[in-house]
């Protein structure tokens, strides 16, 4: 049952705090235009050290005004207080789970569990699409980038790539995850996109003004905002993303950086002991780009290493 009213009155903006448990809150920024129209979800802060997104949505909610808006905008620059707070990488320090791995969530889990299962009930199920924006944490480096969805309804997945092309993202990924906040949104019938822009947890303000300047490019393209025409992009379409977890814990050697062409059989790095012992080599399974790796020396088994993907065409 749908627990909250995210509106604001005709032309006026207004935060909302949302309790999901005793222990966690949202809070959103409603910007409601003075022209009805459809509602679009804006959300950062989901890894609680990815400060990129959280930074250019602050700055968001200051500029725009609801004369300029029509429809519905809800912005909100930090999902996962609690690990933004204690800065941790990816988990909810309450219960060690990363947000993004546990939808659709439960309500009566642990705290990520239930924040996932409000998401979906609150903000999921009561928007026409959503924009997720992510970046490297403290140890990631990566090559702006957007997935779209390729496991939801053909409507779905179009409405999704449509959305990802108003991105100044070079690589657009074709993802199909059925899990996740952007990726549930989908099996849900709501077209997202995530936008990875910035890394190891720096906050850059040419990457900030990058994600602003994606933002209202979405939003012209929605129809949100009529400024000015939205710009279609040309990018390149990835697919077939594989997204290692390192083998063995150890000092990982990377040999390439993102943004990188990689061919098959290729080495893509090691991971040596303290004493320089090898412990074990990566090799590229495919042709394709590297999106993101692992940044620091130190890199312990199951943690995210490496991901890269297959190259389709410049459209």
């Amino acid at each position: 049952m749908r627990q909250y009213d995210m509106k604001a009155a005709p032309g006026e903006k207004t935060v909302i705090e949302l309790k999901v448990t005793d222990q966690t809150s949202i809070r959103v920024l409603v910007i409601e235009g003075k022209k009805q129209g459809k509602t679009l979800v804006v959300t950062a802060g989901v890894h609680g050290c990815e400060y990129i997104g959280m930074e250019a949505l602050r700055q968001l909610g200051q500029e725009l005004e609801p004369e300029n808006i029509s429809g519905r905008l809800i912005l909100i620059p930090v999902v996962n207080e609690a690990g933004f707070y204690a800065g941790a990488r990816q988990v909810n320090p309450s219960d060690g789970k990363n947000l993004n791995r546990e939808f659709p969530g439960t309500v009566d889990g642990t705290q990520t569990q239930r924040l996932a299962a409000f998401l979906e009930t609150e903000i999921i199920r009561n928007t026409d699409c959503l924009v997720d924006l992510h970046s490297g944490g403290f140890c990631e480096n990566l090559i702006p980038h957007a997935y779209y969805h390729g496991a939801a309804k053909p409507e779905v997945c179009a409405a999704s790539c449509r959305m990802a092309r108003w991105t100044e993202a070079k690589y657009l990924v074709r993802s199909e995850s059925r899990n996740g906040f952007y990726s549930h949104a989908g099996q849900c019938g709501v077209p997202a996109i995530i936008l990875e822009r910035g890394g190891c947890g720096l906050l850059l303000e040419d990457e900030v003004l990058a994600d602003i300047a994606d933002v209202k490019n979405i939003l012209r393209g929605l129809g949100f905002l009529k400024d000015a025409p939205a710009i279609s992009y040309s990018h390149t379409m990835v697919q077939n993303g594989r997204y290692l977890d390192a083998p063995a814990s150890g000092c990982w050697y990377p040999r390439k950086k993102p943004g990188d062409q990689i061919q098959k059989g290729e080495l893509l790095g090691e991971i040596r002991n303290i004493f320089s012992e090898p412990l074990c080599r990566i090799h590229a399974e495919t042709d394709g780009v590297v999106l993101y790796q692992t940044a620091s020396l130190g890199i312990e088994t199951g943690a995210p290493m490496i991901a890269y993907g297959e190259l389709e065409k410049e459209v």
